[in-house]
């Protein structure tokens, strides 16, 4: 009996395995910062979806206006940021969990290379978007994933955003930039936790 039971246990960890794979993982702020290829505060002036060339995945590229780069890097004024899912021919990809670059967003991004295209590095945690308290510019994180629930008029993909002002946790912009600044130059561990 007790060889069946811990066979048993032993195959709900194996088969839990996958499960646990698929999650997306914060990471200390640091780590994030400093594995970024670009930093950049910028706008959102365009989107297009495509396919890939085996017709398979449903890419969308978005067109970021740059208005700033954090950190000792500099770069070109537009740049093109590619993520999974869109729309094509009436045809809607989905990427469970990942975030959506939408037309007019004023946000920032933490960027990696992938094959030659620019990416957001960590998924969600490698954008925030820029929202006005009062007087002050904050940055908080984008509550839209692809595949969540949301209210009927919260766009997706290629349609316009509004970044509505919220009471959720915050930081200002200096504040980001100066631990853009400590994690490149190896201080402050700190872990930046996406909300639930």
């Amino acid at each position: 009996m007790t060889r069946r039971t811990l066979s048993l246990v032993l195959l709900l960890m194996v088969s839990a395995l996958p499960l646990s794979a698929s999650q997306f993982v914060d990471m200390q702020f640091d780590q994030l910062a400093r594995g970024a290829k670009l930093i950049v505060r910028g706008t959102v002036v365009d989107t297009f979806s495509a396919w890939d060339d085996n017709r398979e995945v449903i890419w969308t590229y978005a067109t970021i206006r740059v208005h700033r780069y954090f950190g000792e890097t500099t770069g070109p004024d537009t740049l093109v940021v590619r993520n999974a899912g869109g729309i094509v021919d009436g045809y809607m990809q989905e990427a469970i969990g990942f975030p959506v670059l939408r037309r007019g967003e004023d946000l920032v991004l933490m960027l990696a290379d992938d094959g030659g295209h620019l990416v957001l590095h960590a998924y969600n945690q490698g954008k925030l978007l820029v929202q006005r308290r009062g007087a002050i510019e904050v940055l908080v994180s984008d509550p839209v994933r692809q595949g969540e629930a949301r209210p009927q008029l919260t766009p997706r993909f290629g349609e316009a955003a509004t970044n509505a002002v919220d009471d959720s946790p915050a930081m200002t912009i200096d504040e980001f930039s100066a631990m853009v600044d400590d994690a490149r130059a190896g201080f402050r561990p700190t872990i930046l936790r996406q909300q639930q």
